[in-house]
């Protein structure tokens, strides 16, 4: 099994939620996986980190998979970061997907925000999403307007030669409005060869949560 970069279209489209019933689906055939967040922004008080999430759906508190830098503001990292004087270098992302490599793990990376989003001044998802080389997952909206946003995702992964393994169109509605029924269809059209996968409303990210898309996320390992 493959390493996965899990991305999105935007933040609070359910990256979290995917990555994590990607690491039980790895884990449901015998892989020893574990889910990895290198920059974390926006925790809430009462609600668990993202990193949590995963920390929890790898079903081990392994360090290497902690995060860098960990800031509370829900902002994008390289602005989080600044306003709370932080800094982390960005090659630290490589050293530690490749320590965790090394130790045996088939790694879930997941993204922050979109993947122009800056992690640090000078670096964005999209050049960690280079500089590591995986097939990638873009989690997008289930409704209007998906189309453009996914596409414009999928073509600069492309062009930075990141392979789009799949598209998950998270929280679609029961039932479906019309954009929500005839966006997986179009997508497949127009994202020749990439997997496209539906999910219903789960709610915010947790394991639970998980759990109720695991199975939809198979065709994408």
């Amino acid at each position: 099994m493959s390493d996965l970069l899990v991305t999105g279209t935007d933040t609070g489209v359910g990256k979290t939620v995917v990555a994590a019933a990607l690491i039980l689906a790895l884990r449901d055939r015998g892989v020893r996986a574990v889910g990895f967040k290198p920059v974390e922004t926006g925790m809430l008080a009462g609600e668990p980190a993202d990193s949590e999430i995963l920390t929890e759906a790898s079903g081990i508190d392994e360090p290497l998979a902690r995060p860098l830098l960990r800031l509370g503001e829900p902002l994008a990292p390289a602005v989080a970061a600044e306003r709370a004087g932080a800094t982390f270098d960005p090659s630290q992302i490589t050293q530690r997907f490749e320590a965790l490599r090394g130790a045996g793990y088939t790694v879930v990376v997941e993204g922050a925000g979109g993947v122009l989003t800056p992690l640090a001044w000078g670096f964005s998802v999209l050049d960690m999403a280079s500089a590591l080389g995986l097939p990638s997952v873009i989690v997008a909206r289930a409704g209007l307007g998906t189309l453009n946003h996914t596409l414009l995702t999928a073509a600069a992964l492309q062009q930075r030669n990141v392979p789009v393994r799949g598209v998950v169109l998270n929280g679609r509605g029961d039932p479906p409005d019309l954009a929500e029924e005839t966006n997986p269809e179009a997508l497949r059209r127009l994202l020749t060869g990439v997997a496209v996968v539906v999910s219903p409303r789960v709610g915010p990210g947790s394991l639970p949560a998980a759990r109720a898309i695991l199975q939809l996320t198979q065709i994408l390992l």
